[in-house]
This record gives structure tokens, sequence and C-alpha cells, in this order.
């Protein structure tokens, strides 16, 4: 009943990070709960959801999400001792970690669910080819949230499937802080980038060019600072001369990079390598 209750208060969380919405934040724990076991509603078992905690630690923390599941216990042994029904009681708080998020950069549609239909020329590498939701996130995927990646200690919270969810080719913003590193999970296709040029500008407008040689994202050639976060066991596909999606078994990577920032500086954008293969999946800043 723990698991299950940490396990609700970390789908929750994750729909708080996508919409904010109550009813999604709810439905996202109670869907995870339920399957683990606990059915809200069900044999007397009642799974709760409060976005702030209502008590504890976090209580009032609108980041924050508490899970609560209870379930009545029959008497059995307990009888024995003169005692009668049991009520059980889990709960468990989780924190939203604070990720940067590319969502208003979103330009390339990289990861589907497994049977959607991909345009031929979208995907991952533009030509039908896409990363498959199921395969990365399990039920977060089949609950309508996007996977969810751990590199570095952090938790990357991968964009929505079947939407816009990867970025490429583009210069967007970034939170004007100072860091001094960027964690950042992406991949190539049709073979790797080398000396892919990821280019910072600070808010005093001097730049840094970081150079990254990138794989393939189905074959590694294991660049020095190149780290293989995730390894799934297919990817999704509806190339030309196909009139549904298959799954295309043979591995498919994701790898995590990192850059040196300048925290001396306040961060203003972030410049991708100006080819349409590289593409960035999600991204974390660290002080």
């Amino acid at each position: 009943m723990q698991g299950a209750t940490q396990a609700a208060a970390m789908a929750s969380s994750i729909a708080l990070q996508r919409s904010g919405s109550a009813a999604t934040i709810t439905a996202a724990g109670k869907a995870l709960a339920s399957s683990n076991g606990f059915t809200d509603g069900s044999n007397g078992v009642l799974v709760t959801i409060a976005n702030p905690p209502t008590s504890g630690t976090y209580s009032g923390n609108s980041m924050a999400v508490m899970a609560t599941i209870t379930k009545p216990v029959p008497p059995t042994f307990l009888g024995v001792l003169g005692l009668g029904k049991v009520t059980m009681r889990a709960q468990a708080v989780f924190e939203t970690p604070s990720q940067l998020s590319l969502t208003s950069a979103f330009n390339v549609n990289a990861i589907y669910m497994d049977g959607h239909s991909i345009p031929s020329n979208g995907g991952f590498d533009a030509d039908g080819y896409a990363y498959s939701a199921n395969a990365m996130g399990g039920v977060r995927a089949s609950n309508g949230l996007g996977p969810l990646l751990s590199w570095r200690g952090s938790v990357f919270y991968l964009g929505t499937p079947n939407s816009l969810n990867g970025v490429s080719n583009t210069t967007f913003s970034l939170p004007h802080g100072s860091y001094s590193q960027m964690l950042i999970l992406a991949s190539t296709g049709y073979g790797p980038a080398l000396n892919a040029n990821f280019v910072v500008t600070y808010s005093d407008g001097s730049t840094a060019t970081t150079p990254l040689n990138m794989s393939d994202w189905c074959n590694p050639a294991f660049y020095s600072g190149e780290t293989i976060v995730a390894s799934l066991p297919y990817r999704d596909a509806e190339p030309p001369g196909y009139s549904t999606p298959v799954q295309f078994y043979g591995q498919v990577l994701v790898y995590g990079y990192s850059i040196n920032l300048d925290n001396t500086k306040t961060l203003s954008t972030l410049k991708l390598p100006t080819v349409r293969n590289v593409v960035l999946l999600a991204m974390d800043l660290k002080q």
C-alpha cells in the first residue's frame, strides 16, 4: 500500500508540472493507485490527492502533492484479541522538482504512443521514426503523461506523447539566473553529429560555444562526455510504404550531455546546432 501511495504521489506531481489542472492531478494519482491494486471506491478503498498537502512539512507547498490511501482490513485474527475492523492508512508526498520547461520551444514530434500514426516526414528523424513513449514511460504514457527519466540526480519530465515534444535547430530563452552547469537529454538521427555547437548567450551579450560529439540514437559511438541515459528495445515507425504504425526492434538510446556555464553571469538564450537531426528532449540547470 505504501508503494502504491508513493507511486500515486509521483504521478500526480508529474501531472501538476504538465498542466496544473486539479482534475488532471487527481485523476493521474488515482489511476496509478488503481494500477497498483488500490482503486478508489472499490472494496472500501479511499484514495485522496491533495495539492498542496494539507498537513506535515509540505503543508501549503503548491509544488507538492500528497497522496493518501486508506483501506479497511477484515478482523480475522484480530478478533481473538478482541479488536474490531481496522483501517490501514498510507501517505506519501512528492515535490515537483524545479526543471526547465521546454514546452514553448518544442518543434519536433519526437515521442509517440505505440500504435499512433506518425507522419512519413515527421517523428524524431523526420522520416517516420520516433521514440516509443510506452517503452520509455510505461504507465505514465498510458495515462497521457510524458515519460520520466533520471540522470545525475535530476528528474527529467519529457514532453507529452503524440504532440510537439522535442526541440531542434532553434534558439530559445533560458531562465535569467546564474548556473554552473546545464544537463541535456538529446540524440541524433541518421548518423552522428560531430562538433555540434551549442551556443549560450548571457544577459551582457557575451556568448560561449560548446561543441559536442553526439551519437546516432541507434548506433552509439561512446564519445567522450556522452552518457547513455536510457536504452529502449524498439522504436515506433510509420516509414514510407507502411500504412499502419509498427515497432522496429533493436536498441534505441537517449543520451545525456553536460555543458559548463559561467555562474558569474546571467543566462539569456541557448542556440541549438543548426541541423534538424540533433534533437533536444529535456534540460535541467544546476546551481
